[in-house]
Formats: C-alpha cells, structure tokens, sequence
C-alpha cells in the first residue's frame, strides 16, 4: 500500500511538472504578445499622434468653446485679452484627497503587458519602463489640478485655481494612457483613415472637464517673442523620439514643461505654485542647458540670487520681458490641462541673458531663425509663420494655441509695455 501510494504521488509530480512544462511555451508566446502590442503601439503614437489629436478634436466639437482653438475649453477659460500672470489665483491644498477604488482605472489593465514572471504590469509607467524607456524619465513631484473657477462677476478677467499634491507618474497613468488607448485602438482599426470611437478607459472617464476623475497634472507652454526694434521674431521647439516619454516628434512653443516645484518639501510646494517661476526654470534648461531642477535633490534654488533665475526676475522687474497669460485649456489627445503664456522680450535683454543659447537641448532642437550679432534672432513673427506653425498638425495643440492667440492678440502685446 505504501508503494502504490508512493508511485501515485510521483504520478501526479510528473503530470504537475509536465503540465507546466506544457503551459511555460504557451504563457511564454503570450507575453511576447503582450510586449509587441504595447511596444507597437508606442511606436504608432509617436508616428500618428497629429491624426490622433486631429480625430479626438473632430469627434469632441461640443468641448472647445474657442472654435479657433485646438484645445478644449470651457467659458471663461480664455480671457478676453492678454492678463497679468496675477490674474491667475492659485490654492494648494496641502492634503490629499482620499483615494478611493476606481473602476475608470480598471479598464486599462487589460492593454498592460507582463513581465518576466508572467505578471501583468500595474500601470502604463511600470511598461514604459520596462520596454520603452526614454532619455527623460524621473517620477517627480507635480502639481495636480482640482478645481477651475472664473470669476463670476468678472468674466474673462481670470481663473482661480485648486490644486493639490501629485506625481508625474499619476497623470503618465491616468491621463495620457488616454493617448495610448487612442494609438492601440486606431491601430487595430487599420491605421490611416480609420475613424475608431474612444475607448472604453475614455468613455468611462466620460467628462474631460471632471478633474477630479483622473489626475490632471498641468503643462506650461509659452511662446517667446523678441523684438528688435519693430520687427518681432519667435522660437519653436522640436521634440525628439527617444528623449521624451510624450509627444515625441512633435513641434511645440519654447519654453515649455510640466506644472512642478523644484524640490520636494512643502516649503517648496507653496513657493513654487507659480507659474513665472516653472518657466524660469523651463527657460535655463532648453535655452542654457541648465540640468533639470524638478524634484531631483534637496537643493532648492534661491531665485532672488542665483544664476540665471535672478536676472530673469530683473528682467520682468525692470520690463525687458512681458509675461502674459493667454488661456487654459486641455489637450484633446490626452485631456492634460495646459496653460498658454506669452514671453514678449526686449532684444538686447534676450540677447545678454541667452548669450550662451545653442540650437539643441536635452528634449530636442531648437527652431531658431537666423543669427543675431549676440546670438539666435528667431523666426520672423509674421502671419504667415505663425499661422503656418499654428495650422500645423505636428505643432502640439497648446502650442498652437499660443500661436493663434498671440497673433490675435498682437497689437496688445507688441504694443504695450504696462499692464
């Protein structure tokens, strides 16, 4: 008896073991699936990402309040004329909402591939990392936008703004894994010319405007203008695959980069709620190849002093650079809020501070004109250049947006020196 039962449990040891000898090629060739999915994917994002956004801006009319905007908006979201950047009031909750279980988040788990264990990845961060890794990749501290307020007595005269804590990995995961379902779907659609409706990760979130659904981790862009003598000139930015983890291949307004503070300490948090201050920031990295200075250390910047944030600040100080703000609105693609500001500076002030400019950054290449006698003069500001860039599908739509309203609002900005 105790043989037979002896033989019967290697009986059984063996069928276990050649069972999962027979699942492992099975479970094998199913992730390789799930990694040629996801990569493929990826790789049709970043060639189709304009008729993506286009298709997304089609099929959501009802959203864009300024039809002459590439973005969505909502009444009062762009002012009236270009304001002071103190016309945009700002509130840090310290205090994180509570999160609670979402089912929104459980739709995108199905498009997640596994890893060599043959677990699925938790997030559309976790994969990138893991198949499709860019130079610029840090889940740094992000400001995430709640609520948007125009004042109710004053229509385009402002917002006010809720914000609270995040990470740059949230808003990867749940705000443009929207761009990621839209490329996957188009794909197996048949690629150009197919019209897929959104997914189903889009049409659980259901209202763009519900931030709190999803955590959305604003963007800065602003378009830089120099002006020399009457003539105005203007600097584009080119967006590099394989050095960006979104909107790779894309031209965009410059400065531009994530709504962040610099270090994360609260301190920080309170101080850095501004947004003159990320595109100093912005600033010093694409034009002066400073190293990022988002979240990376325990360092924090002291703008009053150091260099070249303190001749930035004398320059809006004294009036050699006119910041303006312009607009809020989201990307249709991803639904990620976006900011619109205008730069307007003197030229003899950009060409000291930006003196050591080059043509190339970290991100991408700088589009900048011809040279001045101290550095780059930048693209003649002319209707048909930048309504050219504006019309662009391949120019993200923020900044297209800032293209379109600075040339509508031309005469204000390059006309005026005071508020």
């Amino acid at each position: 008896m105790e043989l037979e039962t002896a033989i019967g449990a290697v009986g059984l040891l063996v069928a276990i073991v050649a069972a999962a000898l027979a699942w492992a090629p099975q479970r094998l060739a199913s992730r390789e699936r799930g990694t040629a999915q996801f990569t493929g994917a990826r790789r049709h994002l970043k060639a189709e990402r304009a008729q993506l956004t286009a298709l997304c801006v089609a099929r959501q009319a009802e959203h864009r309040a300024d039809g002459e905007l590439a973005l969505l908006t909502r009444p009062g979201w762009v002012p009236d004329r270009p304001l002071p950047l103190d016309a945009v009031r700002m509130t840090l909750r310290e205090a994180r909402p509570r999160e609670r279980p979402d089912v929104r988040r459980k739709e995108l788990l199905r498009y997640w591939p596994r890893d060599t264990g043959g677990r699925r990845l938790e997030s559309y961060a976790a994969a990138i990392e893991a198949l499709d890794r860019p130079g610029v990749w840090f889940n740094g501290p992000s400001y995430r936008l709640l609520d948007v307020s125009p004042p109710v007595d004053r229509p385009g005269e402002g917002l006010a703004l809720d914000f609270t804590l995040g990470r740059y990995f949230d808003g990867l995961d749940t705000t443009e894994s929207l761009a990621y379902e839209e490329a996957l779907r188009h794909l197996r659609a048949g690629g150009p010319g197919a019209r897929p409706l959104g997914g189903p990760y889009r049409r659980a979130l259901a209202d763009p405007f519900a931030l709190d659904r999803r955590s959305a981790l604003p963007g800065v862009s602003a378009l830089t203008i120099r002006v020399e003598g009457d003539d105005p000139y203007f600097f584009l930015h080119r967006r590099e695959a394989g050095k960006v983890a979104v909107a790779m291949d894309t031209t965009h307004v410059a400065p531009a980069g994530e709504f962040q503070p610099h270090a994360d300490v609260l301190p920080v948090w309170q101080s850095d709620l501004d947004l003159w201050r990320t595109t100093m920031r912005e600033y010093a990295e694409e034009f002066l190849g400073a190293p990022d200075a988002t979240g990376s250390g325990g360092v924090t910047l002291d703008y009053a002093h150091d260099t070249p944030y303190a001749r930035f600040e004398e320059a809006l100080r004294t009036g050699q650079v006119r910041v303006r703000f312009l607009g809020l609105g989201l990307d249709p693609l991803t639904w990620k809020p976006e900011f619109c500001l205008v730069c307007v500076w003197d030229a003899a002030a950009f060409d000291e501070i930006f003196a050591a400019m080059g043509d190339r950054n970290e991100e991408g290449v700088l589009v900048v004109g011809t040279r001045a006698q101290e550095g780059y003069r930048g693209i003649p500001f002319t209707e048909d250049n930048v309504l050219g860039y504006a019309a662009h599908e391949e120019t993200l739509p923020a900044g297209r947006a800032c293209l379109t309203l600075a040339w509508r609002w031309r005469q204000q900005l390059l006309g005026a020196t005071e508020d």
